[in-house]
């Protein structure tokens, strides 16, 4: 249900972000607001509870986005909260990203490396990534020890492990199966 939910929303304020040419700036919005919402649990529980009234829901969030996003973005705020789907802004949001790097061909890359990636190696993936994917790459870097070396892509719902450790993992479960 939520994802149905998020991906019905999620399409409404996108395709109003195509009529008013303002998608950039609905998804720079969009963005903020989920930040604030991930950071702040109480704000999630205040946005979920039954008991506080739609108006305070209203009054609350404009008194925290009012300055940093858009009236429309704000007034989409107020329907959710109108139909009582508060508790969806995360999927909301999260489908509204999807729908915006679709839209302009943009696939987001997650790396994750036992170190930072200096700039010349994170270019590269991307211009690799790039040519194979023929889009936009958006290349974030997650530091995990664990993985001693090498590099896990985690590329939509896809993960390429090139890890050290996946490596060493691959080799103990060909032991284990191994008959003597």
């Amino acid at each position: 249900m939520a994802k149905l939910v998020g991906k019905r929303y999620a399409l409404a304020l996108f395709e109003a972000g195509l009529e008013l040419n303002n998608l950039e700036k609905f998804k720079e919005d969009i963005k903020s607001i989920t930040e604030v919402i991930e950071k702040e649990e109480l704000l999630q529980k205040v946005l979920k509870h039954p008991k506080i009234s739609k108006d305070e829901k209203k009054e609350l969030l404009t008194s925290i986005f009012k300055e940093q996003v858009s009236q429309e973005i704000l007034n989409f705020l107020y329907v959710i909260i109108d139909k009582r789907r508060e508790g969806f802004i995360l999927d909301i949001s999260k489908e509204f990203v999807k729908l915006f790097n679709e839209h302009n061909n943009i696939l987001e890359v997650t790396a994750v490396t036992a170190v930072e990636m200096d700039n010349k190696m994170k270019d590269k993936l991307i211009t690799v990534l790039s040519n194979k994917t023929k889009k936009k790459i958006v290349l974030n870097n997650a530091i995990d020890k664990n993985i001693i070396g090498g590099v896990l892509l985690k590329v939509e719902n896809k993960i390429i492990d090139g890890t050290i450790k996946g490596q060493l993992q691959n080799i103990e479960k060909a032991i284990k199966g191994a008959t003597i």
